[in-house]
């Protein structure tokens, strides 16, 4: 059992460091960098490889902190209602909250804002109104979704780090 603990704590430590890691250094430099340098800038970013790995990472953060959870509390409200049971369940619904944000919003509206540049793009003329502000709306989608689930996993990370310390 006491191995078991281990690797899942390996897992949702290092997952969850680089996912709420990655998820700063866009929100706050690469992004940030690349719309200061112009429009399109952000077409020379390798967005799908980034999300794929933060979509893997927020995968094995989420699914390796809810066994971690019910292995540690068995769902005993003693645990739960603890300071330390009180830290990593507001830390969990925290990162459950971006995960969820992260796969039914950030992901969809990334593939579908991916789609409608490819055909923006492959029909050769300036792209039509509806094009336009279809792209601007999908654009202003995304950067909310991504800042929340920035804040979320950020709020996670931090909650679980002090958890122990409440």
């Amino acid at each position: 059992m006491q191995l078991i603990l281990i690797i899942l704590r390996l897992i949702h430590i290092a997952a969850g460091t680089f996912w709420a890691g990655s998820a700063l250094m866009l929100a706050l430099v690469i992004l940030p960098g690349a719309r200061k340098a112009g429009p399109g800038s952000e077409r020379h970013l390798p967005m799908a490889a980034i999300s794929q790995a933060m979509g893997i990472a927020s995968m094995l953060t989420t699914a390796a902190g809810l066994l971690l959870y019910w292995l540690l509390s068995g769902f005993s409200w003693a645990w739960i209602s603890s300071p330390l049971g009180i830290g990593l369940t507001l830390g969990s619904l925290a990162g459950i909250g971006a995960f969820l944000l992260g796969t039914f919003s950030t992901a969809p509206t990334a593939g579908k804002l991916a789609a409608l540049g490819g055909q923006m793009q492959v029909a050769g003329s300036p792209p039509q109104p509806e094009q336009l502000a279809e792209m601007g709306r999908l654009q202003a989608k995304l950067a909310s979704s991504s800042q929340w689930s920035t804040i979320l996993a950020t709020a996670a990370l931090a909650l679980m780090a002090v958890a122990r310390y409440l």
